[in-house]
């Protein structure tokens, strides 16, 4: 299957979002690991509801930064043809793909601790990236965000952000939970020409 398919519909061939844990079983049988609403088959990770039937909340490609080469096979049923993209692969990157319209992709940024978030929200596809701490030149990464000009801060996050994790929702994940980060929305066409590419 194709990780450009995935990235635009959040279907990984025969895994949708939308399954059931009874489905899940048909598809690609028993988990390495289960609890009993997270289960793991290599790379993918599932999270279900704990009422029955049993729904898909989500379903994620973790460790995702280390997809290289020209087919990464994530379970012992499932594997995908990268399409180009690997683990290297910037945000703007995936931004400049048309995989998805610009003006409808939301990037949302925000400093955790020591280290600054970045996440790509294209309909029900969320793209995690985290930012290598020596971005900050030895500030903390709130006073970095509030000190450095959006001009420069971009091209800095960009050049530095490193693929996390991958997430397909059964619905367009359109915002991100406040709280206990300060999220900071861009929208993609704005971020591609921050970043240079516009």
């Amino acid at each position: 299957m194709s990780f450009r398919d995935f990235l635009k519909t959040g279907k990984l061939g025969a895994i949708s979002p939308d399954m059931t844990m009874t489905e899940i079983v048909t598809v690609l049988g028993t988990p390495e690991h289960a609890d009993p609403d997270y289960w793991t088959f290599g790379k993918l990770e599932i999270s279900f509801d704990v009422e029955a039937p049993r729904q898909m909340n989500w379903f994620q490609i973790e460790e995702a930064g280390y997809l290289k080469g020209d087919l990464e096979v994530l379970t012992n049923r499932l594997a995908l043809s990268l399409d180009g993209f690997s683990g290297k692969t910037k945000p703007s990157q995936f931004l400049d793909a048309g995989l998805w319209a610009p003006n409808q992709v939301k990037i949302f940024y925000a400093a955790s601790g020591d280290d600054i978030l970045l996440n790509i929200c294209a309909g029900p596809v969320q793209i995690h990236f985290r930012v290598d701490a020596n971005l900050k030149d030895g500030q903390d990464a709130e006073t970095y965000l509030s000190n450095v000009p959006m001009s420069q801060l971009i091209m800095k996050i960009d050049s530095q952000a490193v693929l996390d994790s991958i997430y397909s929702y059964p619905h367009p994940k359109t915002e991100e939970v406040p709280g206990a980060f300060n999220w900071k929305l861009l929208s993609g066409s704005h971020y591609l020409i921050l970043a240079g590419r516009r």
